[in-house]
């Protein structure tokens, strides 16, 4: 059997605006001020914890984004597009937010720097694979996106930044 939750009372004042916000919302039934403000509590706990974990960040990170993404592929679907720059983007952005937001202890001071270079390397590695990707969408004439043309002017800096990395890499 369950026990039942220990429950602590607290009073406070908030703004009319919070107060007109909250009683606005259901809150999964919630119809109290009481019932919305411990709903909102217990959420705010939950969600910071959620964050001390990648994995768990990630999936935070897309629960949030999903009204979103549903929006595009429905849209997507009638319009009978698709961006693969979007997927790629959707899918690494929580990725860098999520492993930033796990690290939010700080470690000695003997270990910082090994902490720094690890987070710099992670990261890094975020951001080549996003390029990476953006790149491939770039191999043929005809980019995977919504508009197919859209990287056929922002490629060139690129592809000329790397030419620049592979002669100084020779010399």
């Amino acid at each position: 059997m369950n026990e039942p939750v220990k429950t602590v009372p607290i009073s406070g004042r908030i703004s009319q605006e919070d107060y007109d916000f909250m009683m606005q919302h259901s809150f999964g039934g919630k119809v109290t001020a009481s019932e919305k403000l411990r709903h909102i509590a217990s959420f705010f706990r939950q969600y910071h914890e959620h964050f001390d974990n990648y994995a768990e960040g990630i999936e935070e990170l897309n629960r949030l984004t999903e009204p979103a993404r549903k929006n595009l592929k429905h849209m997507e679907n009638a319009q009978n597009v698709h961006s693969e720059l979007v997927d790629a983007a959707a899918n690494v952005f929580p990725m860098g937010v999520a492993y930033l937001a796990s690290r939010q202890q700080q470690p000695p001071a003997k270990e910082q720097l090994p902490y720094l270079l690890e987070t710099e390397e992670r990261l890094l590695g975020l951001v080549l694979r996003l390029v990476e990707q953006v790149l491939r969408l770039g191999l043929t004439t005809t980019a995977p996106a919504y508009n197919p043309h859209l990287l056929d002017d922002k490629l060139h800096t690129i592809s000329e930044l790397v030419g620049l990395l592979s002669k100084r890499k020779q010399s």
